[in-house]
């Protein structure tokens, strides 16, 4: 519902600013490698689990291939409106011989396979106000709202326990790119904010490639997802590596 209502009202702003806009489609792919994800479920005082890890006391099935989709609006010459969703997920394996307490059950008691599963689902909406523009730099920068959909479940025969959040993350958005060529550009782009109770990064690193006169271009780099939350629900902090590239088509008016 909130994507719909943010993508109608690009529509909208689009129409009505058409002779200065300009609306791009990126289309990102890659592979995912899941660096370290600790857990525990409960996490409040006098209710906790145990703190495990999915990566070291589970074998996690990777790499995953993943996707997204970026639609960035630009408007008024300056004024930058991004919509990215971006879902992904993996699945485990446990390896160790500790059990666990997670939810309502201490799995690994039999010796049936416990699986475990991992979601972190993001829909964002950015708007960022473009700085620079000279021959060489260009930046953006401003705020994100972050919708977070995430999911962690553990499995074992007839026992099942789950934490999931839906939640509202607002963070800091920026663009970065030094111009080396006509047709080539690093980039650095990303959305960040550390907190109280937690902290969040999606920052990419690439470089980026035109091909010619055309509104076609191409891009690749290294991408990182890290942070987490600690309340009393859960705690979980978690890092994520991508190999990414990526087609992007403007649309220019």
């Amino acid at each position: 519902m909130i994507l719909r209502g943010l993508t109608f009202l690009i529509i909208v702003t689009f129409t009505s600013f058409n002779a200065q806009a300009q609306f791009d489609l990126t289309l990102e792919s890659g592979a995912a490698f899941n660096g370290y994800n600790d857990v525990r479920y409960a996490n409040a005082e006098g209710n906790k689990g145990d703190l495990f890890s999915l990566t070291d006391d589970f074998e996690v099935n990777q790499p995953v291939i993943y996707a997204r989709i970026e639609a960035k609006f630009q408007f008024l010459d300056r004024n930058i409106i991004e919509l990215t969703a971006a879902p992904l997920a993996f699945d485990y394996t446990k390896t160790s011989a500790e059990n666990i307490v997670f939810g309502a059950h201490t799995y690994g008691l039999s010796n049936d396979e416990v699986s475990g599963r991992y979601e972190f689902n993001t829909y964002r909406a950015s708007y960022r106000y473009q700085f620079i523009e000279s021959d060489q730099w260009y930046l953006s920068a401003g705020a994100t709202v972050l919708i977070r959909d995430a999911r962690i479940a553990l499995a074992e025969s007839n026992l099942e326990d789950e934490t999931t959040d839906l939640g509202v993350v607002p963070l800091l958005s920026f663009n970065l790119k030094h111009y080396t060529s006509d047709n080539f550009h690093l980039l650095l782009k990303g959305d960040a904010l550390v907190g109280t109770v937690g902290r969040a990064e999606d920052i990419l690193i690439g470089g980026e490639y035109q091909f010619g006169d055309s509104n076609l271009s191409a891009r690749a780099g290294y991408r990182i997802i890290e942070g987490g939350a600690d309340i009393a629900q859960v705690y979980n902090f978690s890092l994520i590596h991508f190999a990414s590239v990526g087609l992007q088509y403007s649309f220019l008016r």
